[in-house]
């Protein structure tokens, strides 16, 4: 072993502007690669050695660059962006970095200052099939996806989080993101948009969304993160249908959907609108004009009357009756009558919100209708 000089140090990190050095002695900065104080005055990301060794050397410093650069609002060198490019180094980071590594990366990206920024640089690099794992797909699934435009989504997303929040009106779809984490799950979804009509066989979930495969397997997902995806891509058509079709709503209907959709049914609601905004674009209605705010109307309206019949929060709601209160009530043994009993309560329950335990039993006969076995 020997010890570097602070030359060699320098030369070996991502950027030049990554390279200066504090003297503690001189109280001077140290710049060895000679351009570090010159990038940093201009925004220039650029690799103390030529690019495609620096990124042979380790190919994440690929996506270091990407994000430094969205995070500080620099500009990627030419040459080092024309080398993030080359297939060997596409190569390198697709099958010589692990995917934790990947992910992490990733992940600081889309909770920093400009996710936006960072995935559009990911696209206009081509590194979209290096860093997500795209399933085996056949040629006529293949052709599905080939002429989606991948900006669609993020520059929707982009348009949800800035200029759409401040419009007046729409407060409950603004309230629809509800943490930085919803936000992050967005955009994973958004940057899976080309293959939300696409699907695959997964070994343990079946049936699954070819984009929310891509994202798992190449960024290394948390479960939960993959769960609340999974969710996402699920609800799309359930949502758009209840959307548009308000009419026999009644309090327990909607209660009931809700509650299949679980904690997180705000961020699914999102995705559904997300995904209509999208496919909007590809019929010619431009992002944030009269259309996309008619759209957007018809969830406003969904979500005051889930608020107007204080339901945002029955995903957590407890039945009135336990499984035991209703068997003794009704004088039968326990048996798998009792699922349906019980949500027969719930059904009842929903729609007489001011009910009590007392109500529910002195009415349990009219309540459950099931066949007792």
């Amino acid at each position: 072993m020997e010890f570097g000089t602070p030359q060699e140090d320098a030369l070996r990190r991502d950027a030049c502007v990554n390279a200066l050095f504090y003297n503690l002695m001189t109280q001077q900065v140290e710049d060895f690669t000679e351009r570090g104080l010159s990038d940093l005055q201009n925004r220039i990301l650029r690799t103390p050695l030529p690019p495609l060794q620096t990124f042979k050397d380790d190919p994440l410093r690929v996506l270091r660059l990407i994000r430094f650069a969205s995070r500080l609002s620099f500009t990627i060198d030419p040459k080092a962006a024309e080398a993030m490019q080359h297939p060997k180094i596409k190569f390198a980071l697709k099958q010589k970095i692990s995917r934790e590594r990947v992910g992490v990366e990733v992940e600081k990206m889309l909770y920093g200052a400009r996710p936006f920024e960072a995935l559009d640089l990911i696209e206009k690099l081509g590194l979209g099939d290096a860093i997500l794992e795209i399933p085996n797909l056949n040629e006529e699934k293949l052709e599905e996806v080939r002429n989606v435009d991948l900006r669609r989504g993020i520059e929707t997303v982009k348009w949800l989080f800035g200029e759409f929040r401040t419009k007046e009106g729409y407060e409950a779809t603004r309230g629809l993101a509800g943490s930085e984490r919803d936000e992050y799950i967005l955009w994973i979804f958004a940057a899976t948009m080309p293959w939300i009509r696409v699907f695959t066989q997964d070994k343990k979930r079946g049936k699954v969304n070819v984009g929310v495969v891509a994202a798992r397997d190449g960024l290394k997902l948390s479960n939960k993160d993959f769960e609340s995806l999974l969710k996402m891509a699920y609800a799309l058509n359930g949502v758009k249908y209840t959307i548009r079709n308000p009419s026999g709503l009644t309090r327990s209907v909607l209660g009931k959907y809700l509650r299949t959709m679980g904690s997180e049914w705000r961020i699914q609601v999102l995705a559904s609108l997300l995904a209509e905004l999208v496919e909007a674009r590809s019929q010619g209605v431009e992002l944030g004009s009269r259309g996309d705010l008619e759209i957007i109307s018809g969830y406003e309206s969904f979500l005051k009357r889930v608020y107007d019949e204080d339901l945002g929060e029955v995903w957590d709601l407890k039945y009135l009756l336990t499984g035991n209160e209703v068997k003794d009530a009704l004088g039968q043994k326990p048996g798998k009558w009792m699922k349906s009993a019980l949500e027969q309560v719930m059904e009842w329950q929903l729609d007489n919100p001011t009910a009590t335990k007392e109500d529910a039993l002195e009415n349990i006969k009219t309540i459950v209708d099931v066949q007792f076995n």
